[in-house]
């Protein structure tokens, strides 16, 4: 008798702690929307590191409870990264542009202060190779 009321009662317990931890993610996230994170990710023939570092990027937005956008500039790939790109668009848990470098406006690839108060920008030139870093979860061995 004694053993199925401590199991009811550590049942009760342990909804009790899911909902209170779900209401805080969710408070959490309400006050998030207003301050974003834009990762402007520039790219060319980047396909077979383009999945890991979208599926990071989503990871880490959903641990954090954080609202993260991702746009993509991409600078003539003749690889498959625009193919990986556009079908990650459907799959990912971010929201995700993808752009030609030409047709980019100049807002996304110089810091924009106007925006500074509403988002954290973040630039990765993945030309470079030590940019990848920005990218949480991802480390780039040279």
């Amino acid at each position: 008798m004694f053993t199925y009321m401590s199991w009811i009662v550590v049942g009760y317990g342990l909804a009790a702690l899911l909902v209170h931890l779900l209401h805080r993610r969710f408070l959490r996230n309400e006050a998030k929307d207003v301050f974003a994170t834009h990762y402007i990710l520039v790219t060319r023939d980047h396909g077979h590191q383009m999945e890991w570092y979208i599926r990071a990027l989503s990871w880490y937005a959903k641990i954090r409870g954080e609202c993260i956008r991702v746009t993509i500039l991409d600078q003539e790939s003749k690889d498959d990264t625009r193919a990986i790109l556009e079908r990650l668009y459907y799959e990912s848990e971010v929201s995700l542009d993808i752009m030609d470098m030409p047709d980019a406006p100049d807002r996304l690839l110089s810091k924009n202060p106007e925006l500074a108060d509403r988002e954290n920008q973040i630039h990765v030139d993945l030309r470079v190779p030590q940019e990848a870093d920005k990218i949480p979860y991802v480390h780039v061995r040279i």
